[in-house]
This record gives C-alpha cells, structure tokens and sequence, in this order.
C-alpha cells in the first residue's frame, strides 16, 4: 500500500457537479471509491448527493434554521475532513448544481472553513480546466485549501477514457487520480496536524530525548507510522500541552527554522555581494571598456575594406589606361 498507514482513516465527501446518468465525472468518483478499496489505506470516501437539494433561498431559513434536507446535507459536509468534487465545465465556469451545494453550506455557520479538497473534471476541450480555476476562486472565500494537483481529462478524445458502462480505463489518468488521493490524503493530515496555537510553544524547553515521569523516550510516532504525528485531539488543537506530540513538534519546527535561516542568510550574503557599489563600479568598467574595443573593431574592420577597395579601383584603372595608350582594342573594350 502506498499511502501513510492511519489508525482512523480519513473521511472524504465526494459531489459531482453532473445531474447526468452517464456522467463522467461521476465516474471519476466511482473509480476514486474502488481505487481507495483496493489500493490506499486510510481513505474512506462518502458520495454526497446534491440532486434534491432546493435552490438558494434565505427564506427557506427560518429561526436560524434550515430544511430538512438542506441540514442533513449540512451535517454530511461537517462530518468530513476534507472533500473530492468532480465536475465538468458549462459555459466556461462552473455548475450551477455544484454551485448551488457550495453556498448552502457556506451559510453561517460556513461548514467548508478550514478544510482541504481536491478537485478532477472531465469535459471536452480543455478537460474543465477553466472551470476548476473558477472553483478554486470560491474556495478562497470559503476558507477551502485546494491542493496543487491538477487533473483535467478530455473525456471525447481518442483513445476511449472510458467503457460503455462509462468506466475509466485509461491507465495515465487510472494513476493521476490515485496520485490525487494521495496527496489529498497527506495535505488533509498536514492540515490536522499543524492546527495548533504556536503561542503555547514557549512553555516548553528545548531540549531533545527528554524522558517522561513513566521514564519513556517522547517520541511522536513509531518507525512506519507517520500518520501519528498528526494528533487530532482536542487539546492539542487547542494549544493545551497535554501531549507528548508537543516535543516533536517544537524539536521540528526549531530544526526547520534553524535550515531555513542558514539558507536566507547564505542566499541573501551571496545577493549581497553580487549588488555591492564595488561590484556594481566593476561592470560598469568593463562595459564601458568592452564597448569601445568593440566600435574600435568595427571602425577598423570598415576602414581596411574601404581602404583595398580604393586601391584596387586605382590599379584596374591605371593598368587598363596603360593598355589604351598602347593601343590595345581588346582592354579598350574590357575597360570599357
């Protein structure tokens, strides 16, 4: 298996932004719940349908509450950790089916905030690419961290993406959406597991292989199980050091911090020495001085043609008016 190995798996919402029975982009979302059975562990996706819900209408809001469906709708995207949606491209932009889900559940309170996605389209032409950019406009006001994977798939040009069952054969896109997955995956657990208050990070000291009351090293995770770093308790989101994940935490962000300014400094003394007056006096100079040599060059090069032009015109000239004197009819005529 290629994916980090999760003691809970993490929960995605799919919605497809496609009414269509034959829809592709359904069926990129049937191949993402078959290829997380059977390949990725810790991926456990629910397809959210999004039919039945009613136009966008504050009035159906009644006492701060909404109908029916539109709150059962609400609950399934609270419940997930980060969200798959596949649609196609209508007129340029999004759909409105798609759409229409997005703002009920952006309604106070937004249950999209804070959350990772991934999104995949299958169309014509450019395979949805303007549309999915449009979407991740929306998803800045929603508060959606969309990864950087892109998967747009021309779903009518040869050869055949998909079956007559509407399928997906294609074995380059088979592996793009895997790649998707897993990356949503990752970014979903990085997210959890940074959510905490920095502010809290002082309390503890900075010292490596500190060992607990119970006389046990404080390390984060065992060998192989990466997915134990990203503590999700509450706690812990809160900055609450109750957790042994503290100390990994502090140790690696000191560690980052301490990589990251060797590098800034190293990059900004080479930048340094690159833009000093000095530097900047000496290219100046020899500009300038290679400027010259190279008008120097030319002026010469211009001035020896002109020069054995003129000299040959001279010769030619007081050899054929020798001949004439001479009468010679044959360089008369050659002369002129």
């Amino acid at each position: 298996m290629e994916s980090m190995t999760a003691a809970k798996p993490v929960k995605v919402a799919a919605l497809c932004g496609s009414l269509r029975k034959g829809s592709y982009n359904r069926a990129l979302i049937r191949y993402a719940m078959e290829i997380t059975k059977q390949e990725i562990d810790g991926i456990e996706i629910d397809f959210v349908e999004i039919s039945s819900l009613p136009m966008l209408n504050t009035d159906l809001e009644i006492d701060g509450k909404y109908p029916p469906v539109v709150e059962a709708f609400r609950q399934r995207i609270l419940a997930a950790e980060c969200f798959l949606f596949a649609s196609p491209e209508y007129n340029y932009s999004v759909t409105a089916l798609l759409k229409n889900a997005m703002d009920w559940a952006s309604r106070p309170p937004n249950v999209w905030a804070n959350k990772a996605a991934a999104i995949v389209s299958a169309a014509g032409s450019l395979g949805g690419a303007r549309a999915q950019y449009h979407y991740r406009q929306i998803g800045v006001r929603l508060d959606l961290h969309f990864i950087n994977k892109e998967f747009f798939l021309n779903a009518y040009e040869s050869p055949a993406k998909f079956d007559s069952d509407g399928n997906l054969i294609d074995p380059s896109f088979q592996r793009r959406m895997k790649s998707v997955l897993l990356a949503l995956q990752a970014f979903t657990l990085r997210l959890q597991g940074c959510n905490f208050n920095p502010s809290t990070m002082s309390e503890f000291p900075r010292q490596i292989n500190k060992f607990s009351e119970e006389g046990q090293v404080l390390t984060p995770f065992t060998k192989g199980n990466l997915h134990q770093r990203f503590d999700t308790s509450p706690q812990y989101k809160l900055g609450i050091p109750s957790e042994a994940y503290d100390w990994y935490d502090l140790e690696t962000c000191n560690n980052e911090r301490s990589v990251l300014n060797r590098f800034q400094d190293m990059h900004f003394r080479l930048r340094d020495e690159r833009s000093t007056p000095n530097a900047r006096e000496r290219m100046y100079k020899f500009a300038l001085v290679a400027s010259w040599v190279f008008f120097l060059i030319v002026f010469m090069l211009f001035l020896t043609v002109f020069m054995l032009d003129y000299r040959v015109k001279n010769v030619v000239d007081a050899y054929c008016q020798r001949n004439v004197f001479g009468r010679s009819p044959d360089l008369w005529v050659a002369y002129n």
